[in-house]
């Protein structure tokens, strides 16, 4: 798990102009986000903003692309969540991105 985790930091560190450059599809990510993340996180626009796992919204907005990028890639070895890195494709990383930044709108809070 570490070896992997150091592999992809430092993909991160080399290559984040390369990777980020690339768009995705947020409609293919909205799929993907509800078939793979929706399990943990509120993947809705408009989602509720809750602290743990973070609302894609709240992501969207509080978190700089290339922020969200390496967290999708090559999460915190803390945090809870799985290790998506083996399971989505670059392409599939690509979309969820897109959706995620789709999502960055100003809500209304509760008063």
């Amino acid at each position: 798990m570490r070896r992997r985790y150091l592999i992809a930091l430092s993909l991160i560190l080399c290559l984040p102009g390369a990777a980020l450059a690339q768009e995705g599809d947020a409609a293919k990510g909205q799929e993907i986000a509800q078939a793979q993340c929706a399990r943990c996180h509120d993947v809705t626009k408009g989602g509720a903003f809750k602290k743990m796992p973070p609302s894609f919204q709240s992501i969207a907005i509080y978190r700089t692309k290339p922020d969200i990028w390496a967290r999708i890639i090559a999460p915190s070895p803390h945090a809870a969540m799985p290790d998506m890195t083996w399971t989505l494709t670059s392409e599939q990383v690509q979309d969820v991105l897109a959706y995620i930044l789709s999502l960055d709108t100003p809500v209304s809070l509760p008063q």
